[in-house]
């Protein structure tokens, strides 16, 4: 998105701004499979009783809160963004849940508030294209994940079938923004892209499958795979910590 002049300032407007129809809209875009998505990703991380994990970007918190489960009582979830908005919802869920496990903190994905080697797993998802330095995201969480940890990532992708990619640009590109302009209103953000004009544009100059596991692969991690879901519409990159 070379044309902004502050991305991440851009950005944080956005989220800001779609916060308290985020849940609602991520479950119509994804035609309702976001929750079998992210338990796909959860299994990858290959968290267990006990353990410490981290989403980045956590938004609402909802990965956040599933995470939580899978590590218990005697685990921690830490869950980081830098959108006040996503945070504030994050927070009422997890007071009406009465979940003590998690915490929300607001931060800098390419700054993680947070000493190497600390978290059991990580994860991200469908942040990527939001960061203005995808490789320095991914170093971030590789820093922050123990030897042997995984950096689990999920994204919206290019399907691989071309009649499937096909219907997939339609939808993306035409039919998502028609859908968001019941909730934004067609409202430009900073003068720019209303939001859900701006999350498939995102996706234009965003990185294949193989060179995200290139980037995974430069940042350090090992044994990198992706997996496609979906015959594509969407991919989990797993990468595990050397050592």
């Amino acid at each position: 998105m070379n044309q902004f002049n502050n991305k991440e300032q851009y950005v944080r407007n956005l989220f800001n701004s779609i916060a308290k129809n985020y849940d609602t809209m991520n479950f119509v875009m994804t035609w309702g499979m976001l929750s079998r998505w992210q338990k796909f990703m959860l299994e990858k991380t290959g968290l267990k009783e006990g353990d410490y994990g981290l989403d980045v970007c956590c938004g609402t918190g909802e990965l956040a809160f599933k995470m939580a489960k899978i590590v218990g009582s005697s685990g921690k979830v830490w869950g980081l963004d830098f959108s006040e908005n996503m945070l504030a919802v994050a927070r009422e869920k997890k007071a009406d849940a009465q979940i003590n496990n998690v915490e929300f903190i607001q931060g800098d994905a390419l700054k993680l508030p947070f000493e190497d080697n600390t978290f059991d797993g990580a994860t991200n998802g469908f942040a990527l294209r939001n960061v203005t330095d995808i490789g320095q995201a991914i170093r971030e969480m590789a820093r922050v994940v123990k030897p042997g940890g995984k950096v689990v990532c999920l994204e919206v992708s290019r399907p691989f079938n071309p009649i499937l990619r096909f219907g997939f640009n339609i939808y993306f590109f035409k039919m998502v923004p028609l859908i968001g302009r019941i909730v934004d209103k067609g409202k430009a953000i900073d003068d720019k892209y209303p939001a859900y004009t701006w999350l498939p544009e995102s996706l234009k100059t965003f990185p294949d499958q193989e060179q995200l596991k290139k980037i995974f692969e430069e940042a350090g991690l090992v044994d990198v795979k992706y997996y496609g879901l979906m015959g594509g519409v969407s991919s989990v990159h797993v990468g595990t910590k050397r050592g």
